[in-house]
């Protein structure tokens, strides 16, 4: 039984890791029907500069925090004016080259990254947080993954009141689904997709801050990120809040439950197994998507 509940419990921090990450997907898709093939190496980018910062430079947390967020805020802000935002304005086949754009947007992040932290050898991070941890009867819950379940459904709280009681959270909602008659109600486009690229941007400097002392100094996560998140979203439904909240914990906890009970060996494949059975039962996801990807 110990067993079961350490999965469990590790399952929801590591989901919670997922879910953040396809949340900044989320936020993206839902003001531009883009699905940002970078996502994942902003979170990278953010958990480098906390390396940077804490490890380096020696700096105060709150520094560390505010440049770590503001790094993934610039770099997401770069990618959307010059990798993305000329897609766009595009109709027919030549809509969809954000794909390839934003493909090589990642690529591109990774080389630098490589090159600049690539000499370094991959070490803990330093947290303000122990190592120590809460007890459930012979288990123990670290407070860093407590702090990363914490973080993850403040996330979600705080988009929910975004998108349902705001102006701007409603007019990238309308501006995803019709980009000219939402410039016809007086929204500007161009507005919507860059703050939706700096929103994303920000969650996956909150992201990389706040998992950089579990996952270590590593150069290499970006692209594993960006698979874990896709995973949680195809699972979850795309375009949907919830939707990566529950394929993030869901696809969390079955990876440890694999693991525990089965073989670590072998977990990367528990994530292509759920979405083939969830596929496959239901297309959409769990929760339905209100619009397909971004092609005409």
């Amino acid at each position: 039984m110990a067993v079961f509940v350490s999965a469990v419990l590790g399952g929801l921090a590591i989901g919670s890791i997922y879910g953040l990450i396809g949340i900044g997907f989320t936020v993206i898709y839902n003001a531009t029907r883009v699905f940002n093939l970078a996502q994942g190496d902003l979170v990278l980018v953010a958990v480098m500069t906390s390396f940077a910062m804490l490890d380096v430079l020696h700096v105060p947390e709150i520094v560390a925090f505010i440049c770590v967020v503001a790094a993934a805020m610039i770099v997401a802000g770069i990618e959307e004016r010059f990798v993305v935002r000329p897609f766009l304005k595009k109709t027919g086949a030549g809509a969809f080259g954000w794909f390839i754009a934003t493909l090589g947007f990642s690529a591109i992040v990774e080389a630098i990254v490589n090159v600049w932290f690539g000499q370094h050898p991959i070490v803990a991070i330093p947290s303000p947080l122990p190592l120590t941890g809460v007890h459930f009867g012979s288990v123990v819950l670290g407070y860093r993954q407590i702090f990363v379940i914490g973080v993850f459904f403040i996330v979600i709280g705080v988009l929910e009141l975004f998108y349902s009681r705001t102006w701007m959270g409603q007019a990238m909602r309308g501006t995803a689904e019709d980009r000219e008659a939402a410039s016809l109600r007086g929204i500007n486009p161009i507005t919507m997709s860059r703050s939706a690229f700096l929103m994303a941007g920000g969650i996956a400097g909150v992201a990389g801050y706040v998992i950089a002392p579990i996952t270590l100094s590593d150069p290499t996560v970006g692209i594993s990120f960006t698979l874990s998140g896709f995973l949680a979203l195809a699972i979850g439904g795309f375009g949907s809040i919830r939707g990566a909240v529950v394929g993030g914990l869901l696809l969390g906890v079955c990876e440890q439950l694999f693991s525990a009970y089965v073989s670590a060996n072998y977990v990367i494949t528990v994530g292509l197994i759920l979405v083939l059975l969830v596929l496959t039962v239901r297309p959409q996801g769990l929760f339905k998507s209100s619009t397909p990807l971004r092609t005409v």
